[in-house]
């Protein structure tokens, strides 16, 4: 559009400048990723993963989703029923790669610790993603058979590692609990991560060890 001053941009920014007074920029910022016909759940997934890495799983918004991408609200709703739906779906992504990046370790012939560490190394690198995993989304995975069926197969890994019969073994959920709960205190920052790794080598030989 052209406005009176001649210069087809100024409309834009009188618009975008009062948008900013009210508090509503993104109301007028073009899409960062224009969405061209193709693969919509990926892209509200791939994006919604940027979300993740920036800020983490609260403010994952479909509104702020699709506006990213350039889409209508209304044309996520067509694939995910809410956003816990793109958050499940989301999340399990995330234990099929989780699984994945474990796969190498249990073949290892020191398999409690190679998975340990890979665990660890894959808290630290995708750390919105991780908290997301096992964040409240986890605990509706009843809803949502494909987040269930991967949590479940990363369950089975830890436990074959930890040379148990089963996940619910008293040995593997141990294992488990320690390789966890060590992941979290690394993402939280409550160990520098410069030494999260030799650090997490040493506790899971130490362990190994004991039992």
């Amino acid at each position: 559009m052209t406005t009176g001053c001649g210069h087809p941009s100024v409309d834009f920014h009188l618009r975008r400048q009062v948008a900013e007074r009210l508090g509503k920029r993104s109301l007028v910022d073009p899409p960062r990723h224009p969405y061209h016909r193709g693969n919509l759940p990926k892209a509200l997934r791939a994006v919604a993963r940027e979300i993740l890495d920036e800020t983490g799983p609260e403010d994952v918004q479909l509104r702020e989703v699709t506006r990213r991408i350039g889409v209508s609200a209304t044309a996520a709703y067509r694939h995910f029923q809410n956003k816990d739906g793109l958050l499940a779906s989301i999340a399990a992504e995330g234990f099929g790669e989780l699984a994945v990046h474990l796969e190498g370790a249990a073949a290892d012939r020191d398999p409690l610790v190679r998975t340990g560490l890979a665990y660890v190394e894959f808290a630290l690198q995708k750390r919105g993603l991780f908290r997301l995993m096992f964040g409240p989304i986890l605990a509706e995975r009843a809803k949502y058979p494909e987040l269930a069926a991967g949590f479940d197969v990363v369950k089975r890994m830890v436990a074959r590692a930890a040379d148990g019969p089963s996940e619910e073994n008293a040995a593997a959920l141990a294992a488990w609990g320690l390789i966890h709960g060590l992941s979290v205190l690394f993402i939280d920052g409550l160990v520098p991560e410069p030494h999260a790794r030799s650090l997490a080598e040493e506790i899971f030989v130490r362990w190994r060890e004991a039992v």
